[in-house]
């Protein structure tokens, strides 16, 4: 597979040579010309440079695919870094003075991802690297320590043979010359070669830092390791630092094993590195902290067994095993379909890619749209200027906030604060919508937008943060305090205290289907496809938009490319601006958004501050909790999930006091939404890092501290409810026994002595989780066709990778007592599903599941008389002979749950336990999961497959959000930095645990749940937090090393690789031999 990024040529010029004396003789005729040669064309997935005169495509000139080994081994500058790696690999192996090319190769490895590599090319990164210095280009670091020699040449000629180096500042114009070859020189035994590259996650990812080193070393004299023609290259420190120039001065001549020339080359590099502040780059303190960690990892290696081998801990890197993992779920085959393990039912189309989507739709008479967005936050607009947009070719209109037929306002209920769907006189945030620009295409609505121009009064620095927030004194209303009890006197009696802060990021929703919407004007109204969870809520306001009836807007959906909450009120913002446009040309209308443009405009995972102080005894026994909760929202407080500290803040710990204030910040940010598992995700995390501190501070094992603290049947929770059900901890128990953590943390600690720079740690997170149904409505509509008996069924869920379709037709299957194969899920459709509320909280799968049981005994009693008399009649015959009989075979339910008294608001609790361990390198702060084991209770799980797919699927998303997914905003403009994957990283196959352990709870049921069964989708988000601590404890026992251990520390989440190797307090004074 190849990544293609398609050339909008305009009125560029192409031409594809097919030798080198005609690639010479056209590039001299465009002189003058801005010229682009394409190989892999990877480069714009960084860079969007151009426009360009001419594009001269070099795939088809066989001389540049040169590989020859002789006593310089040779390769063309066509070849791409797959087949480099492959060419090198094979050189390696069998000529022994090429061997470091296996180590060049397997940093090669490192770069992108595998549909890059095949595509891109080595010389082009070395181009990309020249065009733009700061790029911190693998392939130029490999090059240059390898001592490579780069062929350029304008002709047969003119040739110039020169270093990486000097390729940056060679004139490359006049004459225009072209990278043709590169040329590597053999090295004899005693030269060593390291590369290193640290990365915000396993892979796909450019470096942190990147580092190669080649040293020459004499080992003649006994115990000396003397070191000739050093290098030291380093990537992304600034855009001209590249060698260590004085470091490898110093080092020329000197025994490396000598403890006085370490400390002093140490002291050289680390005044040497002078790094860049660049905004969602590493910061220059760690990445000189992290320069110098990887020089001392180099000189231990170098010195080898001469070194203490507590200290060797730190040669190499973290060696990942290939992944393996267990799935371990009950099923009971007497009620098959119901509990039978099986794959979605639309795995395989999805999987082969014939699933068709919102962003498939596509015909002859249909316009694309795209926003024009401010382009800085918390400032008034003066002018919209789109004269420049309309000159572009294939732009139709331009919209702004005065051409809205209706009430320029995404939200239809009157309750929750005003969106508008262009922004008409202030620009609260970067990114917010200003303009709807419709084209013939994709491309002239997206160009452009780009190229509307507004005009900016009275610009105030945005408000990023909530301590931004807290300083400004920018909140929404307040809410009413939590207080049960009196937990300022408890905690101030309370023999033990514990006081701290904590702040949590953000996080995007990074659906593999972006925010769409086609809308179809009608002789009466107007159909929309839209990619929502909540058909209601986008028909409500594309209604509002337009000025016209709600029954006049027709809205479905089949099934979205996920969600995670992004697409329940946000995808009004996409709907109503195709649905503006659609009405002001008349013409069918798609709006699909880029991931980038997608993550500047909608609102994320809402971030918190809180601050907290917390009372206990000697075994941790809580007293009293106050916490002052702070959440983010962005320009509107209408989804914080801030009060769900009040339903899931005390997760499965009695505290007979409580205060918890919770204050919604109001910011210069989209607006903050809901996101897998919001509210009750931080929650759970402000607890367990509360019953954390106190563990510390007790020198226990925090386990032990929670497990002191469950709750007890008949007690009361922080909503009131007594507890009929608590299971946690008989499950914590087995589980810890199951889970063998006694003896792994055992192991931990001796691991963590014999380790000087490798640490790691294990923690388990306990979970209690509220099921509440109050404020959902669902509904489910089914009819059975005669001639054949089958079943459609249309319910108010949207499937979104989720697996609801798969649940309800097993459900109506096992009711029906059916073929699962007889029954079909149809779209949602806000006439059949009139009015139904969004999918969300997990609880969409079973009360949907509930409304098509209603449907099934209405259709039941209507057949069962007929059946009856029947009693060896087929299915199909029995259907016939009810509609001879005119017999209604179809049937509508509405379900609107609601429970009173004790009951509310949870309907039920759901139990797991996570425990999560860790392995650590202190001097980069690099880890690994090397083992997780999961356990949650399903009750008796509808589809196990289906739950198994939503536990991980949750749990690797937790990790994400809890490790490597950081969000970082422009602070004069208030514009997200990090918008695309370059600098947004999500988890991937790499970063899940290596040793991955899922189980469903085995014999469980649940009498107040739909066929026994539990919720799924969110909770095992919510144990996730689990990695944090887990984390936390390798921290310490690295800080252990240094006496910096003992007392407790703050850490924030997430815990990227940079803040893990922070907290771990590296110091050069601490590199030393022994």
């Amino acid at each position: 597979m190849a990544i293609t990024n398609p050339i909008n040529l305009q009125a560029a010029s192409w031409d594809q040579p097919k030798t080198l004396t005609e690639l010479y003789s056209r590039m001299a005729a465009l002189a003058g010309k801005r010229l682009f040669l394409v190989a892999g064309h990877t480069s714009p997935g960084v860079y969007k440079d151009g426009p360009y005169d001419a594009y001269i495509d070099t795939k088809k000139i066989s001389d540049l695919y040169l590989k020859r080994v002789a006593s310089t081994t040779f390769i063309g500058a066509n070849v791409t870094m797959t087949d480099t790696i492959d060419f090198f690999s094979q050189t390696a192996t069998s000529n022994p003075r090429f061997s470091y090319l296996a180590a060049v190769a397997g940093h090669i490895k490192k770069i992108a991802g595998t549909p890059v590599r095949n595509a891109a090319t080595w010389a082009g990164s070395l181009m990309l690297k020249r065009t733009h210095p700061e790029f911190p280009s693998d392939i130029f670091l490999c090059f240059e320590v390898a001592n490579a020699l780069i062929t350029v040449q304008s002709s047969d000629t003119d040739k110039l043979v020169i270093s990486p180096l000097a390729l940056l500042t060679t004139n490359m114009d006049s004459p225009r010359r072209v990278i043709t070859s590169a040329g590597f020189p053999g090295f004899d035994a005693n030269v060593l070669f390291r590369l290193y590259k640290i990365m915000p996650r396993s892979q796909n990812a450019h470096a942190l830092v990147n580092a190669a080193f080649r040293a020459q070393v004499d080992r003649s004299q006994p115990g000396k390791f003397v070191i000739g023609s050093p290098a030291l290259i380093f990537g992304n420190i600034t855009g001209s630092f590249n060698h260590a120039t004085l470091t490898e001065n110093y080092l020329k001549g000197k025994d490396i094993g000598d403890a006085t020339v370490l400390a002093g080359a140490l002291k050289i590099l680390h005044d040497e590195i002078k790094a860049d502040d660049v905004p969602a780059e590493a910061t220059p303190a760690y990445k000189q902290s992290l320069s110098c960690s990887l020089f001392y990892k180099f000189a231990l290696e170098i010195v080898g067994n001469s070194a203490n081998s507590r200290f060797r801990s730190a040669v190499g890197s973290l060696s990942r095993p290939i992944s393996s993992g267990t799935q371990d779920f009950p099923t009971n085959a007497s009620n098959y379909p119901l509990t039978q393990p099986i794959p979605k039912l639309e795995s395989l189309v999805q999987c082969t890619g014939e699933a068709k989507y919102i962003s498939d739709t596509d015909s002859g008479t249909m316009l694309y749209a795209a926003f024009a967005v401010a382009e800085r936050g918390n400032a008034d607009i003066v002018k919209i200027d789109s004269t420049d947009a309309m000159k572009y070719p294939g732009v139709v209109k331009v919209l702004t906030a005065m051409d809205i037929p209706g009430v320029n306002n995404i939200n239809p209920n009157a309750n929750v604060d005003q969106e508008e769907a262009l922004a008409s006189a202030k620009a609260l945030f970067a990114g917010q919508p200003v303009a709807v620009v419709v084209g013939s295409s994709q491309t002239a609505a997206e160009e452009g937008a780009k190229l509307v121009k507004v005009t900016y009064a009275n610009a105030q620095t945005p408000i990023l943060t909530c301590r931004d927030a807290i300083d400004a004194k920018s909140f929404f209303p307040s809410i009413p305090d939590m207080v049960i009890g009196d937990a300022p006197t408890a905690i101030k009696n309370a023999p033990s205290r514990v006081k701290g802060v904590l702040e949590i990021g953000s996080q995007m929703h990074f659906y593999m289907e972006t925010q769409a919407a086609v809308c179809t004007p009608t002789d009466d109204g107007m159909d929309v496809e839209s990619g929502t969870q909540w058909v209601d809520w986008v028909q409500g306001g594309v209604a509002q938009c337009l000025g016209v009836k709600k029954n006049l807007i027709n809205v479905s959906v089949k099934r979205i490319g996920g969600a995670y909450g992004g697409k329940i009120s946000r995808g009004n913002i996409i709907a109503c601006g195709a649905a503006l446009a659609a009405h002001a040309v008349n013409k069918p209308v798609k709006m699909f958004q880029s991931l980038w443009d997608s993550a500047k405009m909608i609102g994320k995972r809402n971030p918190y501050y809180v601050e907290y102080e917390a009372g206990f005894d000697a075994n941790g026994k809580l007293a009293g909790i106050i916490t002052n909760v702070y959440a983010n929202c962005g320009q509107t407080a209408t989804e914080s999930p801030v009060s769900a500290v009040t339903l899931w803040g005390d997760n499965g710990y009695n505290c007979p006091n409580w205060k918890v204030s919770m204050t919604n910040c109001k910011t210069n940010l989209p607006a903050n939404t809901w996101t897998r598992a919001p509210g009750s995700t931080e929650s759970i995390f402000f607890i367990e890092y509360i019953m954390e501190h106190i563990a510390q501070t007790l020198g226990k094992p925090s386990i032990d501290v929670k497990r002191a603290n469950f709750y007890k049947n008949g007690d009361r929770t922080i909503t009131g409810q007594p507890l009929k059900d608590f299971t946690l901890a008989e499950l914590t128990d087995s589980f810890l026994t199951s889970a063998s953590y006694r003896q792994r943390l055992q192991d931990a600690a001796t691991f963590n002595l014999n380790n000087r720079w490798r640490k790691r740690g294990i923690s388990v997170t306990p979970m209690k989780y509220g099921s509440t149904w109050n404020g959902n409505n669902f509904n489910c509509f089914i009819s059975i066709f005669h001639s054949g008996g089958t079943v459609a069924v249309s319910h108010g869920g949207v499937e979104m990778g989720q697996g609801i379709n798969t649940k309800v037709a097993q459900v109506v299957a096992y009711e029906l007592g059916i073929p699962l194969d007889l029954v079909s899920i149809k779209p949602n459709f806000s006439l059949t599903n009139a009015n139904a509320n969004s999918t969300g909280g997990s609880v969409t799968s079973e009360l949907v599941s509930l409304a098509a049981i209603n449907c099934c005994s209405q259709l039941k009693a209507r057949i069962d008389p007929i059946k009856n008399t029947m009693p060896n009649a087929s299915w199909s015959d029995i259907i016939e002979a009810c509609f001879v009989k005119t017999i209604d075979l179809s049937a509508r339910s509405w379900i609107a749950p609601k429970t009173t008294g004790d009951d509310a608001p949870v309907n039920y609790n759901t139990y797991g336990v996570t425990c999560t361990e860790v392995e650590l390198d202190v001097l980069t702060g690099e880890h690994q999961i090397t083992r997780m084991d999961v356990i949650h209770d399903c009750g008796e799980s509808m589809s196990p497959l289906v739950d198994v797919g939503q536990i991980e699927g949750a749990i690797v998303m937790g990790l994400g959000y809890y490790t490597s997914e950081e969000l970082v905003y422009e602070k004069t403009t208030g514009a997200l930095v990090t918008y695309s994957t370059w600098k947004y990283k999500p988890p991937t196959t790499k970063d899940i645990p290596i040793d991955f352990r899922v189980q469903i709870l085995q014999n469980s049921s649940n009498p107040s749940g739909v066929l026994r069964s539990k919720l799924v989708a969110e909770p095992p988000l919510c144990m996730t937090c689990s990695v944090v601590f887990a984390l936390r404890e390798a921290i310490k026992a690295a800080r252990d090393e240094i006496s910096q251990g003992h007392d407790w520390f703050q850490i924030n989440a997430p815990m990227t690789v940079e803040k893990v190797q922070q907290y771990c307090l590296p110091d050069i004074a601490q590199f030393t031999y022994n």
